[in-house]
């Protein structure tokens, strides 16, 4: 089991990330879902967030083809619904809230990036799906975002 900080589908009406898609639709029923929450995120389509999410989408493939189960999570999100700090906000703030959390190991040793404290993030929340106890937002027809509950 695997949760993924990444965007692992399309929106439907959306087959591909290319130019030549440019018009269609940018937001998934996940980030829909999101906004309504006020939880801020980057739309799947920007810039940067378009190599990320392709990225993604071929490690989910590979990872399916291996019999892993892979989910997609956002570490922003899930801080944001556990009230903790985001690490842009504060790398120290976010590595005390997840020992707080009962996270143990390198994030006890050491001073951890951000990009490892949001692997943490992702980790907790694969251990709260194998466990059955999360939020799926979204709709199956595109990605489900897994999340924690309150």
């Amino acid at each position: 089991m695997v949760a993924i900080d990444a965007p692992l589908g399309l929106p439907i009406g959306r087959h591909c990330l290319g130019e030549h898609c440019r018009g269609r639709e940018h937001f998934r029923a996940c980030d829909v879902a999101l906004r309504r929450k006020g939880i801020r995120f980057f739309p799947i389509t920007l810039g940067p967030m378009r190599a990320l999410t392709q990225r993604g989408m071929n490690l989910r493939n590979k990872l399916k083809n291996r019999h892993v189960d892979a989910v997609e999570t956002y570490p922003g999100a899930v801080q944001d619904i556990w009230g903790i700090s985001r690490k842009q906000h504060g790398l120290k703030r976010l590595q005390t809230s997840l020992k707080e959390l009962g996270c143990s190991g390198d994030i006890v040793t050491r001073q951890l990036t951000g990009d490892e404290l949001d692997a943490v993030t992702c980790a907790l929340i694969a251990k709260a799906y194998s466990e059955r106890n999360y939020l799926a937002i979204g709709n199956p027809s595109e990605v489900m975002m897994i999340l924690p509950r309150k």
